[in-house]
């Protein structure tokens, strides 16, 4: 019975550290969340309640490598949260796009995979690679946890999933890189540095516009059907970063990009305090919101 019982109970905890969509991030993956001073309180950005979000420690080859809020409503991520190391230059941009099978079901596997053509019907909670493809008005996958920023390949590797992905026009997402990722890129390589080491946390994240690109998927009775509403266009990009520069004091950016449809050109850049940023985003997202908690303000 001890025997039994034990089996029993390992079999219990494996099952908890494999899950990939998770019931909180801090007893899961904490990794990728700010600490408090004394580094006893994990620090994740607000999770917002209601069926529609899940929790994901997104996992690739048997590691977690970021994390995110998903909105299986809108089909799109809320934020990822992710740390930066100063990056790898000479990583593969592969492309291999991925989805997240816990997300339909949640006996499914725990890491995230590519799949085949037929299986997309079934993936219902989330975008899938036919969406951007048979779009009528051309829209990129928009990285939220960017793949210049990985540390490692399998990291990189793990960005290109549908649960890191919003919709950007071409534009829009070129400026995004050039005019927030490359220099914030930058601003963290030069002030984070700690004896010859990088370390920031980094939240990034959209909120929902009032355009769709519209998806299809197959019925029961084995008809396409279209979801109008099917993968939510973001109104607004958003990203920050936070680091210690001594045991207790930190430093930290932000950045908010109105996205202007449909006109592509219009693009709105306001770098800004985090303090601010969590202002804009509780009226944006009407409720409550802060990125880093009570950290990170200035």
């Amino acid at each position: 019975m001890k025997l039994l019982a034990l089996v029993l109970l390992l079999s219990t905890f494996s099952s908890l550290t494999l899950t990939e969509v998770v019931n909180d991030f801090q007893n899961s993956c904490p990794v990728f969340f700010i600490r408090s001073p004394n580094g006893k309180q994990i620090i994740p950005p607000t999770v917002f309640k209601g069926y529609q979000y899940k929790q994901i420690c997104q996992r690739l080859n048997n590691l977690y490598t970021f994390a995110t809020l998903y909105d299986t409503k809108n089909r799109i991520p809320v934020y990822s949260a992710y740390t930066f190391s100063g990056g790898d230059p000479t990583l593969i941009r592969k492309e291999e796009w991925k989805n997240e099978p816990q997300l339909e079901n949640k006996s499914n596997g725990p890491e995230m995979r590519e799949i085949t053509n037929d299986e997309m019907d079934g993936f219902v909670h989330q975008a899938v690679n036919r969406d951007y493809k048979d779009s009528r008005i051309p829209y990129t996958r928009g990285h939220v946890f960017p793949n210049q920023y990985a540390a490692d390949q399998n990291q990189a590797d793990s960005t290109f999933t549908f649960t890191n992905i919003a919709p950007q026009t071409e534009h829009s997402n070129g400026e995004w890189a050039t005019e927030v990722e490359t220099p914030m890129r930058a601003e963290i390589q030069r002030e984070c540095r700690q004896k010859n080491t990088i370390k920031a946390f980094i939240v990034t994240g959209v909120v929902p516009g009032n355009n769709w690109i519209p998806i299809r998927r197959n019925d029961n009775n084995n008809k396409d059907k279209t979801i109008v509403q099917g993968v939510n266009i973001p109104s607004f990009y958003w990203t920050a970063f936070c680091c210690y520069i001594n045991p207790t004091t930190t430093i930290s950016r932000a950045y908010l990009v109105r996205q202007n449809e449909p006109n592509p050109k219009s693009y709105e850049i306001t770098r800004l305090s985090v303090d601010m940023l969590n202002s804009r985003l509780s009226s944006l997202y009407n409720q409550d919101f802060k990125v880093f908690g009570d950290l990170c303000l200035t």
